[in-house]
């Protein structure tokens, strides 16, 4: 078999560098990846349960511009976060076994279904579809839960413990990190700081 050129490694190697470098900063370089709405993603519990993909740049940090990351339906549609600015985002990191994540989903399905100026992102970290989908079912959770299979998401975002949430504002900034339990009036309040930072 014939070994490629030299000539033809670095036109492969270019064309790589260059697709990468038309994202601009915290976007996505995916070749004609067009944001799906998420009013437009299955509206059964799970939103579908999409799969964590890709993440981009940006920082775990308050007060930096948060890490964008995928998540892909089986279909091929997909959402990302930078397509959610404009709105509030609270991001809750979350496994079946954990028991201070089942004591906080009530309150986070509440917040979810009162407040619809405000996106909630359930991300499970590395389990089976079919245990999520039967937390899912218990719990009545009609938000969108992402597929963290291969921590992805938990990794840019540096959770170590779950639950973690992280509340991020509108322009795409984080306002606040909380690792552990989180429910009721101290989960208001976070979510009442960065609707009006």
């Amino acid at each position: 078999m014939k070994q490629p050129s030299v000539v033809t490694a670095v036109v492969v190697v270019a064309v790589l560098l260059a697709a990468c470098a038309t994202a601009a900063p915290g976007e996505i370089a995916s070749d004609g990846f067009t944001p799906t709405p998420l009013e437009q993603f299955p509206g059964e519990l799970g939103n579908g349960f999409p799969v964590a993909n890709l993440v981009g740049e940006g920082s775990p940090d308050v007060g930096e511009t948060a890490p964008n990351f995928a998540f892909f339906l089986a279909d091929g549609r997909g959402a990302d976060l930078a397509s959610l600015q404009g709105k509030p985002v609270v991001l809750n990191f979350w496994a079946t076994w954990c028991g201070p994540c089942r004591a906080e989903m009530p309150d986070l399905v509440a917040l979810h279904e009162s407040d619809s100026d405000l996106v909630v992102l359930e991300v499970n970290v590395g389990e089976e579809l079919s245990a999520v989908e039967e937390f899912a079912n218990e719990f009545g959770m009609n938000m969108t839960v992402v597929l963290d299979e291969e921590d992805l998401i938990r990794r840019a975002y540096l959770v170590r413990n779950m639950p973690t949430t992280v509340f991020i504002r509108a322009d795409g900034t984080i306002g606040a990190r909380w690792p552990g339990f989180l429910a009721g009036e101290q989960l208001s309040d976070f979510v009442q700081q960065i609707k009006t930072q």
